[in-house]
């Protein structure tokens, strides 16, 4: 089931996830649970990330209202959000090599 769901978010049309849930007769739930178990991530943050690394796969001299609709974005504000949400910086800015400065990662005991 996993795997026909992470198939199913990676695709360019992706669905939503309780749409994703009822296609594979399970719960939004259940299927948190078994991305966290799988994964050590919820169905909505793989998609998230999933669609960054798309954007990423495209960007170049394509416009960035262009590979917003064709990746799945409502718009290009919706695509540079979620891009510095996850990213740390705009798309733009992070084309150019300017990345966020480094943090030290915290290892949860």
């Amino acid at each position: 089931m996993l795997r026909e769901a992470i198939t199913a978010l990676s695709a360019d049309s992706a669905p939503a996830i309780p749409d994703l849930a009822a296609r594979l007769a399970v719960s939004e739930r259940q299927l948190r649970s078994v991305f966290a178990g799988g994964i050590g991530l919820s169905p909505k943050h793989f998609a998230r990330i999933d669609r960054v690394r798309r954007v990423l796969a495209y960007a170049g001299d394509t416009p960035w209202s262009h590979l917003a609709a064709d990746t799945g974005y409502y718009d290009q504000s919706h695509l540079t959000a979620d891009f510095r949400a996850l990213m740390g910086v705009p798309p733009a800015a992070y084309l150019h090599g300017r990345l966020p400065a480094p943090t030290s990662c915290r290892v949860p005991r």
